[in-house]
């Protein structure tokens, strides 16, 4: 499954839950840097887990993410934040080098600027008379300024050669998109609240001309236009839970959620042809944040309840002229990483 998702911060509800007020003010801005790590190695084929897992499935994929944005509070209502991700991967896998005797198992590695967002975020209730409780809606473009066709060298029976990396650790995806998003935060009690974030992006593009690794072997694509251009396919992150104000003075709260991100088969707008590696992830998601005065750091764990896979449009179209099932499979990571420090000027 692609390790390059949308990873945003938390936006809206950065200041939602400390003793100060939970609003940025009119002309304020708000720096932001975050940190991704995902480490993507157990192998799925729908909910099921393959294991051990063949050499010709094998994929070990690491990503280190950071997340640089600056957030400009045009009115009590309305922002505006432009967001530029960085990111280095590193993949390791049998069947993206050798296809045919699958004895050596090679890293590549891409890393680079990725795709910048830009989002216009409203509050839908005049901030004044709702300081206990919001919500935020967001709109916004995706720009394909990264690089979606970074190369490293394939170790084949001829000898090295060059061929575009894994989608999962390019840095872009080559499709203007659409991100729309959603924010809530509510205060339950004195020291207690609720809150709930999601993301979709919508990617319009249906290819973007790049081979997926083995996109060049007749044995692995079959002749299939979609195993062997990559698709640039929607994405989607939904979070929510609830936090509790353990230190008021310092605005410290630990937080205990739950945490959904995928790709889904087909997109909302254009066609799903392509190689994509579609799925999800369930995750429980502790915590803990610190909101004091102008600063404002969070730090959260996910850890995997439920991972699975799904055939995507080409695996299907296969299935039916083979007669037997093709595809479905996905490699997930056990646990991620995230961190976030923001400063408001």
């Amino acid at each position: 499954m692609p390790a390059r998702l949308i990873a945003p911060s938390l936006g809206a509800l950065s200041n939602c839950c400390g003793e100060g007020s939970p609003y940025l003010q009119p002309n304020e801005l708000v720096a932001n840097v975050s940190y991704r790590y995902l480490h993507s190695f157990r192998e799925f084929h729908g909910s099921e887990e393959v294991s051990p897992v063949p050499n010709f499935l094998f994929a070990e994929t690491w990503v280190n993410g950071f997340d640089f944005s600056l957030a400009y509070q045009a009115t009590s209502r309305l922002s505006f934040t432009l967001e530029v991700p960085v990111q280095e991967g590193v993949r390791k896998s049998y069947y993206e080098h050798d296809l045919t005797k699958l004895i050596h198992a090679y890293n590549t590695r891409a890393s680079g600027v990725g795709d910048l967002r830009f989002v216009a975020n409203l509050w839908l209730f005049e901030p004044e008379r709702h300081p206990e409780g919001n919500i935020s809606i967001g709109l916004g473009v995706k720009i394909p300024t990264g690089n979606y066709d970074a190369m490293d060298f394939s170790h084949r029976a001829t000898g090295l050669v060059l061929r575009p990396v894994d989608p999962a650790i390019q840095p872009g995806d080559g499709g203007w998109g659409i991100v729309n998003e959603i924010a809530a935060f509510q205060r339950l009690y004195k020291n207690t609240y609720a809150y709930l974030q999601g993301v979709y992006l919508m990617n319009p593009r249906e290819l973007n001309g790049v081979q997926q690794p083995t996109g060049d072997e007749p044995s692995f694509t079959l002749g299939e236009f979609g195993y062997i251009f990559n698709s640039v396919p929607d994405q989607y992150l939904g979070r929510g839970g609830f936090g509790y104000l353990i230190w008021p003075k310092m605005g410290t709260s630990l937080t205990i959620g739950s945490r959904i991100e995928g790709l889904p088969v087909h997109d909302v707008i254009g066609g799903d042809n392509g190689w994509r590696t579609a799925g999800y992830a369930i995750y429980v998601e502790p915590g803990i944040s610190i909101s004091k005065g102008r600063y404002s750091a969070t730090v959260t764990g996910p850890v995997a309840l439920e991972r699975h896979a799904d055939p995507n449009t080409t695996d299907d179209k296969v299935s039916r002229k083979l007669g037997v099932p093709v595809g479905g499979f996905a490699a997930f990571a056990d646990y991620l990483i995230t961190a976030s420090v923001s400063v408001a000027f």
